[in-house]
């Protein structure tokens, strides 16, 4: 308020007044009594040491007011009944700022309260971090030891118990005061007081650090001072041990007294994560959407924790989550780290450069990593910088410990790996620390270059810095970067002999960085360059001069630019830096933090960004298939209709008569041609992407396999759309002109017998008995004479003339017929079974399957008979390790039939012809020369395909042959008859035969607008193809089961992984089919609109009314918006000659008479009610139409699965296994009830964790010996089980159902279950529902 006193009408909400008068002059200020109230003037500027006094003030008069003694201030300070300053009216209204009202002695009583004694809080009050750190030691032994398994089963049980105790505690630890006061602070909703709080706390508790531990401080700069000292004397080497034993000690003593925000965030962190879900709180709950608003508060986090030397995954995940949630999913971050050796001014370099304040602790330096979010503007290619503060390497007092390098290591590869850039700082000219800290950057960098070379992901941008620089020396400078050019190619040499063979990543020793720019030899090319020279942060260090050097931010500045234009800017061979998404960065970490801790980085990082850049290309690739889908689906539809067009021409201008045999050649040619013409150019267009698709970088490896692999879907689908095409023109202008020429036949015959009847026989009364008698004479007729032109296909005799007049079959000079001997061989090849059990061999690491094979007799143990019913159901003809060329080819054979009959609806000669000449090139691949095998082959091929053609003829047959239709339309034909009987006129014969033709296709052509619009609907969900995603939904189904304790059918449907991924699709595709009554609603006022456009066209006809409407009803429906054109073509019917007497029809009782009858049809059917039946029913059908479409994007996944493990393949349907085999993310063996032979129990292990540990397994109880890394050759067409993602539901129920899966399969409970299938049912759940949802 300015001005003279004056009362304030809102004044009296606290009985304190500040009167404050603004000028530029200097700042007065007194204190007096006005009214009975305190009143503070200032005369001057509100600012500075004036808002202090005002706050100061405040605070008194609180005191005041209250009664007083320090308890009692305290209290009222804490008092939720207390307006804080920014509450006050009057300050409120004046726009006064929470940011300038947070009150120092609120906080600092607060942490009075809570904290007695730092050490203490940490080492006895904080209990989670205590206990993960005993628990990472255990992850670190386990590591260590993997290859005994004894010592592995050891450490899981140590690591259980962490949890365990962690769990138990989280509950005491949740109501720390001190906890309770952070989370306070955090969760206030003003962003102003709620930074500043926070900012007040970790000050407070810096303060108290120092004063509590200041003697510590001084005993380890001692300490410290003395350890360096005798490191560059020539003392004794155990003083010297002594000395930084002492040390060490000292520094863990600090250590544990240390109490920083970031300790408070590791507690929080296991409270969020440890706690049973259900015991949780709301505010725990709330915990990581706390910690993300922290990062976007302007504060860092831990994303390495820097005492267990650990990422916390699980909390990271869940902090990034919610993270994405506030920022919002399009969001783009660039991920900017930073390392160097300790106390080198990494974190002021990122404070000075970004305008931040990364926190450091007291008596040392930043430990692990840190994150810290930093909004940008004005840049179009992200909308964040993500940076990363790592800890110092090579710090003294870790010097000569055997886990130091391998700890500096680990940090800077995460660093390094995660970011886009990377600045390596140095300081000073000290040649020995670029020297320590190259071949860290080295190896780190390596696995940078790796994922580049690998995964087509370009490897972070290094630059340099070195600080603490006299740059007024400018010929310091060139040498400087000369030394870094040697010392860098020094380092390079020295990684070469550490990393040996891993090193051939690292390709050119002349410039192992690449790109990188040292060239400064141009002044005015000080700012490309990428070596960055920096003074120091102040000019001097004493008063006056210990002010900041402008110099030192400027270049900072320059330098941030330079980074950006270097990285957004580069582009190598066809790949383009790009942003991260949160999401994207957070499933990064993950992976490479597990390839860090693996046994072999290199190896298994490489695995992983070559997973990620194949499905990457595989997804892409996929969009092209579909796109030349796409292209054929919408030529197939406009050639479809213009069939239905060209027929419906023919029989308006009566030219049907003439539809022979070589006009319909003529016109099919017509049709292809046209498919072929609007094809070529999207064909073209595509192929250039493909091309350009494989040459991007990284992907060098797959480049021919998807170039072959277009080239031979470009081949499938032309075969196949050709045929489809052939297959509905035959349709419409064959079978249906045949049926429809047929049904007109006995219309005639039917008018014609009664016409003579009624000239005859003036007294003859007709009884029904006699009527039915005659109609059947007639239609009995009317079929011996179909059944007699159009009798049904001998598919064997079909098959075999198609494979005598082969080239193929001719060249080869082999007698297709078959033999007694070519009999005996089917049935031996019929008889072969797989039986598998496993054992383990603990003394010497071993895991076997063992699998019996008899061709004359199987003998199966009561115990084995489940598993060998479930590995019956599918096609295995041979599990050697070394099948022979005969062996491979009938597996090729095999697979051929399985797609021909996922894929085919009716027999054409051409798919025989295709199937020999592709059954003849497997001979030719696996180079299979003498006749015998040849003709075994061919035999065998001819078999299998004869068996499923007489399926798909049967099935044809069934539904569309001209002998089938007619027995449909046998009802309708006989109220004709009868109606006829009765002296029916022509209008009405004609209506009533137009709504029998109506309602015949009424429900089959609503069916299939309902597939249609399912497809429609679930073509881009994602769980249709991402194997991944189903299989959360799989999972997600068995919680249900497991909530209603149906335990076996959990079990069960787990041991039968086809009907069970069948069921969940179905039940997907069925909460995604649309109303049906809705449906149903918009559908029949479609067609009868449709009828009633048709009945006025008819209005001005003189004659051919009949024809007319016909025609005018079929093109409505051809036009009306209808996702198929069954109606249309279910109305390409010829009346010309028998309703002429319609003629003389009023045209009003014409269009009546048709209209009522087609409109009562609708009215009367009754539509589908039940949404949930109908949707069931709908689903398995919706399945069938996708496969026939075999829309590679769009296709359901393939449901082989793994022999051993029951887990499913994780591809689409119907791929082909030559070009992508199958694959699974395997789950324990003893889910399914597989045992360990030497003791009975069931089996934890996995088979990619056998194929890891390298253990062998055999075929027989006789055979040799194999090796797990033979996977793929004993089970032809999968890949080796190099898959190794976790499944946590599968492991939660191995360790949960023990008991009961060992009784169900009649054997022993696993005795060793491994620590991590001890998992929390609950957070699975969730995990499930937030990967299903998204982030």
């Amino acid at each position: 308020m300015s001005g003279e006193q004056t009362s304030h009408p809102e004044s009296n909400a606290f009985p304190f007044v500040c009167v404050w008068k603004p000028s530029f002059y200097e700042t007065h200020y007194e204190m007096k009594e006005f009214n009975g109230f305190s009143q503070l003037c200032i005369d001057g500027q509100l600012a500075g040491k004036t808002i202090g006094i005002l706050k100061s003030s405040v605070v008194a008069m609180a005191v005041k007011i209250n009664p007083t003694n320090q308890s009692q201030v305290k209290s009222s300070v804490k008092s939720p009944e207390r307006l804080r300053l920014f509450q006050i009216p009057f300050l409120m209204n004046e726009g006064y700022r929470a940011l300038d009202c947070v009150s120092p002695t609120e906080i600092e009583s607060r942490m009075t309260t809570s904290v007695q004694n730092l050490r203490d809080v940490k080492t006895k009050e904080f209990l989670l971090q205590k206990n993960y750190m005993e628990q990472a030691k255990h992850e670190e032994t386990k590591n260590e030891h993997r290859l005994n398994e004894e010592k592995v089963r050891e450490e899981d049980a140590k690591i259980k118990k962490c949890r365990e105790v962690r769990r138990a505690e989280s509950h005491r630890v949740e109501q720390h005061p001190l906890l309770q006061l952070f989370i306070s602070l955090l969760s206030e909703e003003d962003s102003d007081y709620r930074v500043l709080s926070v900012r007040m706390l970790e000050k407070e508790l810096a303060g108290r650090c120092e004063r509590t531990l200041e003697r510590e401080l001084q005993e380890i700069r001692k300490l410290n001072s003395s350890y360096v000292d005798k490191l560059a004397s020539t003392c004794e080497i155990e003083d010297l041990e002594v000395t930084r034993e002492n040390l060490l000690s000292a520094k863990a003593q600090l250590r544990d007294g240390v109490l920083n925000v970031e300790h408070l965030w590791r507690e929080l962190s296991h409270l969020c994560t440890d706690m049973e879900p259900e015991s949780r709180s709301s505010i725990v709950e709330k915990i990581p959407c706390l910690a993300a608003q922290h990062l976007l508060d302007g504060f860092c986090l831990e994303l390495l924790d820097g005492d267990s030397n650990m990422i916390h995954l699980e909390w990271i995940t869940e902090v990034l989550r919610e993270l994405g949630v506030l920022t919002g999913k399009m969001k783009r971050i660039f991920v900017l780290s930073v390392i160097g050796m300790q106390s080198s001014g990494k974190s002021t370099l990122l404070n000075t450069m970004f305008g931040i304040q990364m926190r450091t602790s007291v008596g040392q330096c930043t430990r692990g990593v840190n994150m810290q979010l930093v909004p940008v503007e004005g840049r179009a290619e992200y909308d964040y910088i993500l940076l990363l503060d790592t800890e110092g390497t090579r710090a003294p007092e870790y010097h000569g410990m055997p886990d130091s390098d391998k700890r500096d290591n680990q940090m800077a590869t995460l660093s390094i790996l995660l970011a886009d850039a990377t600045i390596v700082i140095t300081p000073g000219e000290n040649d020995a620390a670029i020297k320590e800290i190259l071949p860290v950057v080295l190896m780190a960098y390596q696995g940078s270059k790796l994922a580049e070379d690998n995964g087509g992901r370009l490897s972070s941008k290094v630059f340099f810095v070195y600080n603490r620089i006299d740059t007024s020396q400018k010929n310091k400078l060139s040498s400087i970067i000369q030394s870094l050019g040697t010392s860098l190619h020094e380092a390079f040499s020295q990684v070469k002999k550490l990393a040996g063979y891993s090193a051939q990543h690292l390709k050119s020793e002349a410039s192992p960085f690449g790109g990188f720019d040292l060239d400064v030899s141009n002044s005015s090319n000080e700012e490309q360059c990428d070596v960055c020279i920096l003074g120091n942060v102040k000019n001097t260090f004493e008063p006056p001069g210990d002010i900041p050097d402008f110099a030192f931010g400027e270049t900072l500045v320059k330098l941030r630019e330079h980074i950006h234009r270097r990285v957004t800017s580069v582009q190598q061979e066809g790949t383009a830096w790009k942003s991260r998404s949160i999401e994207e960065f957070s499933n990064y970490i993950t992976e490479v933090w597990k390839c860090i801790c693996s046994a072999n980085f290199t190896l298994n990082f490489a695995s992983v960004v070559e997973r990620i850049t194949f499905d990457q290309l595989d997804f892409e690739y996929k969009k092209v298939e579909q796109q030349l889908l796409e292209a054929y689906l919408e030529s197939f539809a406009s050639l479809k209709k213009k069939m239905i067009e060209e027929k419906g021409e023919n029989i308006s201008s009566g030219s049907t008569a003439v539809m022979d045999v070589a006009s319909n050649d003529h016109r099919l040619l017509k049709f292809e041609s046209q498919l072929r013409e609007e094809i070529w150019p999207a064909e073209q267009y595509l192929d250039k992407q493909v091309k350009d698709m494989v040459k991007k970088r990284g992907r060098e490896k797959w480049s021919q396999q998807f170039l072959k692999q277009w080239e031979m879907n470009k081949r499938d689908q032309a075969r196949s759309w050709a045929l489809r095409l052939k297959t509905s023109f035959v349709l419409l202008f064959n079978y249906e002109h045949h049926v429809e020429n047929y049904k007109k036949k006995m219309r005639k015959e039917i008018l014609h017998f009664f016409k003579l009847q009624s000239m005859n026989s003036n007294n003859f009364e007709w009884t029904d008995v006699d009527k039915n008698k005659k109609f059947e004479e007639l239609y009995k007729n009317m079929l011996a004479e179909v059944h007699q032109q159009f009798p049904s296909k001998d598919m064997r005799a079909e098959v075999l003339n198609v494979y005598q007049n082969s080239s193929v079959i001719k060249n080869r000079m082999i007698d297709m017929k078959l033999s007694d001997a070519d009999a005996s061989f089917f049935s031996k090849l019929m008889q072969e079974r797989v039986h598998v059990y496993s054992s383990a061999n603990q003394n010497k690491n071993i895991n076997f399957f063992d699998k019996c094979l008899n061709s004359d007799m199987l003998v199966v143990s009561e115990d084995d008979s489940s598993l060998l019913l479930k590995l019956q159901q599918q096609p295995i003809y041979f599990f050697r390790k070394n099948p022979n060329a005969v062996e491979k080819c009938l597996k090729s054979v095999d697979t051929i039939v399985n797609q021909i009959a996922a894929s085919q609806q009716c027999y054409d000669g051409s798919i025989i012809s295709n199937f020999i000449y592709e059954v003849d090139a497997s001979i030719n691949l696996h180079k299979v020369s003498t006749n015998s095998e040849v003709r075994k082959i061919h035999i065998f091929a001819q078999k299998k395909i004869t068996d499923i053609m007489e399926i798909i003829g049967r099935e044809w047959d069934e539904e569309n042959s001209v002998l089938a239709k007619l027995k449909r339309n046998k009802e309708d034909l006989y109220e004709y008859f009868m109606m006829v009987s009765q002296g029916a006129e022509k209008t009405k014969l004609f209506a009533v035969t137009m709504a029998n033709a109506l309602k015949r296709v009424l429900m089959s052509a609503f069916e299939k607008e309902m597939i249609q619009k399912a497809f429609n609907v679930i073509r881009n969900r994602q769980w249709l193809f991402d194997a991944r995603l189903m299989h959360k939904h799989l999972d997600l189904y068995l919680i249900d089961l497991l909530d209603e304790q149906k335990i076996n059918e959990v079990l069960d449907k787990i041991y039968q992984p086809q009907s069970f991924y069948a069921d969940v699709l179905h039940r997907l595709i069925a909460q995604n089919v649309t109303n049906v009554e809705k449906e149903w609603q918009d559908f029949t006022i479609c067609l009868k609109q449709a009828i009633k456009k048709a009945a006025l066209a008819t209005s001005n006809v003189v004659s051919g009314k009949t024809q007319n409407f016909v025609n005018q009803l079929r093109n409505e429906f051809l036009k009306g918006g209808l996702q198929n054109e069954l109606l249309a073509s279910a109305f390409l019917t010829d009346f010309s000659g028998e309703y002429d007497d319609c003629e003389n029809e009023e045209k009003d009782e014409f269009q009546d008479a048709c209209m009522n009858d087609m409109i009562r049809v609708l009215d009367y059917q009754e539509p589908p009610k039940n949404q949930e039946k109908f949707a069931k029913e709908l689903s398995p059908k919706v399945v069938q139409y996708m496969k026939i479409r075999n829309d590679p994007v769009a296709l359901p996944r393939c449901d082989a699965y793994c022999t051993l493990c029951s887990s499913l393949c994780i591809e689409a349907a119907n791929h082909d296994t030559s070009l992508t085999p199958h694959d699974a993310i395997h789950q324990p063996v003893g889910i399914t009830g597989l045992k360990n032979v030497d003791d009975l129990t069931i089996d934890s292990e996995t088979c990619s964790d056998c194929y890891q540990k390298d253990w062998s397994f055999r075929l027989s109880n006789t055979s040799e010996w194999q090796k797990y890394r033979d996977y793929a050759k004993v089970f032809p067409g999968w890949k080796n089980p190099r898959t190794n993602e976790e499944s946590p539901l599968r492991e939660y129920i191995f360790a949960t159902y023990n008991e009961e899966i060992a009784k169900k399969y009649k054997k022993k409970p696993c005795a060793n279950v491994p620590a991590k299938y001890f998992r929390d049912l609950s957070t699975i759940r969730e995990q499930l529902k937030r990967d299903i949802g998204g982030i």
